[in-house]
Protein backbone atom coordinates (compact mmCIF):
# COMPACT_ATOMS: atom_id res chain seq x y z
CA UNK A 1 0.00 0.00 0.00
CA UNK A 2 1.40 3.12 -0.64
CA UNK A 3 0.87 6.05 1.88
CA UNK A 4 -1.79 8.13 0.06
CA UNK A 5 -4.01 4.99 0.34
CA UNK A 6 -2.92 4.39 4.28
CA UNK A 7 -3.82 8.18 4.82
CA UNK A 8 -7.21 7.80 2.97
CA UNK A 9 -8.20 4.52 5.26
CA UNK A 10 -6.90 6.24 7.99
CA UNK A 11 -9.14 9.09 7.48
CA UNK A 12 -12.05 7.10 6.77
CA UNK A 13 -12.10 4.82 9.83
CA UNK A 14 -12.15 8.31 11.87
CA UNK A 15 -15.02 9.57 9.99
CA UNK A 16 -16.44 6.01 10.33
CA UNK A 17 -15.98 5.63 14.05
CA UNK A 18 -16.73 8.96 14.64
CA UNK A 19 -20.03 9.19 12.83
CA UNK A 20 -21.51 6.17 14.57
CA UNK A 21 -20.94 7.63 18.36
CA UNK A 22 -22.08 11.05 17.44
CA UNK A 23 -25.59 9.61 16.06
CA UNK A 24 -25.57 6.43 19.02
CA UNK A 25 -25.05 10.13 21.71
CA UNK A 26 -28.13 11.88 19.52
CA UNK A 27 -30.45 8.75 20.13
CA UNK A 28 -29.62 8.62 23.80
CA UNK A 29 -30.41 12.51 24.11
CA UNK A 30 -33.30 12.37 22.80
CA UNK A 31 -34.26 9.49 25.47
CA UNK A 32 -34.72 10.01 28.69
CA UNK A 33 -33.59 7.52 30.96
CA UNK A 34 -36.67 5.75 31.73
CA UNK A 35 -37.98 5.42 27.95
CA UNK A 36 -36.46 2.51 26.37
CA UNK A 37 -35.25 2.83 23.05
CA UNK A 38 -37.58 0.06 21.83
CA UNK A 39 -40.16 2.13 23.47
CA UNK A 40 -39.43 5.14 21.35
CA UNK A 41 -39.26 3.89 18.49
CA UNK A 42 -42.94 2.01 18.94
CA UNK A 43 -43.85 5.46 19.87
CA UNK A 44 -42.38 7.05 16.41
CA UNK A 45 -43.92 4.45 14.25
CA UNK A 46 -47.49 5.32 15.29
CA UNK A 47 -46.63 8.50 15.75
CA UNK A 48 -45.77 8.38 11.84
CA UNK A 49 -48.90 6.37 11.06
CA UNK A 50 -51.30 9.04 13.27
CA UNK A 51 -49.89 12.02 13.64
CA UNK A 52 -47.87 12.99 11.33
CA UNK A 53 -50.14 13.93 8.74
CA UNK A 54 -51.29 16.92 10.32
CA UNK A 55 -48.27 17.37 13.03
CA UNK A 56 -45.85 17.00 10.31
CA UNK A 57 -42.53 15.05 10.99
CA UNK A 58 -41.04 17.04 13.29
CA UNK A 59 -43.72 17.62 14.95
CA UNK A 60 -44.40 21.50 13.72
CA UNK A 61 -47.88 21.37 12.95
CA UNK A 62 -49.44 24.05 10.47
CA UNK A 63 -50.57 26.73 12.16
CA UNK A 64 -53.65 27.67 13.15
CA UNK A 65 -54.80 24.49 11.80
CA UNK A 66 -52.89 21.84 13.59
CA UNK A 67 -51.00 22.84 16.49
CA UNK A 68 -47.40 22.05 17.20
CA UNK A 69 -46.47 19.35 19.64
CA UNK A 70 -42.44 20.29 19.47
CA UNK A 71 -42.02 23.19 21.74
CA UNK A 72 -45.71 23.49 22.47
CA UNK A 73 -46.34 25.27 26.14
CA UNK A 74 -49.92 23.59 25.34
CA UNK A 75 -48.64 19.89 25.56
CA UNK A 76 -46.54 20.68 28.51
CA UNK A 77 -48.51 22.64 30.56
CA UNK A 78 -51.52 20.26 29.72
CA UNK A 79 -50.48 16.99 29.02
CA UNK A 80 -53.51 15.33 30.95
CA UNK A 81 -56.09 17.51 28.55
CA UNK A 82 -53.57 16.62 25.65
CA UNK A 83 -54.22 12.68 25.90
CA UNK A 84 -57.88 13.19 26.37
CA UNK A 85 -57.93 15.04 23.31
CA UNK A 86 -56.11 12.35 21.12
CA UNK A 87 -57.72 9.17 23.49
CA UNK A 88 -61.46 10.39 22.64
CA UNK A 89 -61.06 13.11 20.06
CA UNK A 90 -62.15 17.38 20.63
CA UNK A 91 -63.44 19.85 18.91
CA UNK A 92 -62.45 22.43 21.67
CA UNK A 93 -60.71 25.44 20.90
CA UNK A 94 -57.00 25.46 22.20
CA UNK A 95 -54.21 28.15 22.13
CA UNK A 96 -50.78 26.58 21.78
CA UNK A 97 -47.64 29.01 21.64
CA UNK A 98 -49.86 32.06 21.93
CA UNK A 99 -52.09 31.14 18.35
CA UNK A 100 -55.32 30.02 18.53
CA UNK A 101 -56.40 26.23 17.10
CA UNK A 102 -60.00 25.13 16.57
CA UNK A 103 -59.32 22.42 14.27
CA UNK A 104 -61.24 19.32 15.11
CA UNK A 105 -58.90 16.32 16.37
CA UNK A 106 -60.39 12.97 15.70
CA UNK A 107 -60.19 10.20 18.14
CA UNK A 108 -57.00 8.36 17.28
CA UNK A 109 -58.28 4.63 18.32
CA UNK A 110 -55.21 3.89 19.79
CA UNK A 111 -55.18 1.90 23.05
CA UNK A 112 -54.04 2.99 25.93
CA UNK A 113 -51.03 1.25 25.42
CA UNK A 114 -50.02 2.87 22.42
CA UNK A 115 -51.03 5.93 23.87
CA UNK A 116 -48.30 5.44 26.53
CA UNK A 117 -45.92 4.88 23.74
CA UNK A 118 -46.92 7.85 21.28
CA UNK A 119 -46.86 10.42 24.30
CA UNK A 120 -43.60 9.05 25.57
CA UNK A 121 -41.80 9.93 22.19
CA UNK A 122 -43.64 13.00 21.70
CA UNK A 123 -42.57 14.38 25.16
CA UNK A 124 -39.03 13.20 24.58
CA UNK A 125 -38.59 14.55 20.66
CA UNK A 126 -37.75 17.79 18.67
CA UNK A 127 -36.01 19.24 21.67
CA UNK A 128 -38.97 18.40 24.09
CA UNK A 129 -38.14 17.09 27.28
CA UNK A 130 -41.20 17.17 29.51
CA UNK A 131 -41.15 13.85 31.09
CA UNK A 132 -43.03 10.54 30.16
CA UNK A 133 -46.90 9.41 31.01
CA UNK A 134 -47.39 6.11 32.61
CA UNK A 135 -49.89 3.41 31.51
CA UNK A 136 -51.98 4.37 34.88
CA UNK A 137 -51.69 7.94 34.09
CA UNK A 138 -53.70 7.26 30.24
CA UNK A 139 -56.34 5.04 32.00
CA UNK A 140 -57.54 7.48 34.55
CA UNK A 141 -58.07 10.00 32.04
CA UNK A 142 -61.96 9.75 31.27
CA UNK A 143 -64.26 11.77 29.03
Amino acid sequence: MNKLNVIFLTMLFFLISCGGSEKKNAKEKLVSSEISLIDMEKGAQLYRAKCMNCHMKTGGGIEKFYPPLANSDYLKKHTEDAIKMVKYGSNKPIKVNGVKYNSLMPASGLTDKELVAVFNYILNSWGNDYGEVSLEQVEAVKR
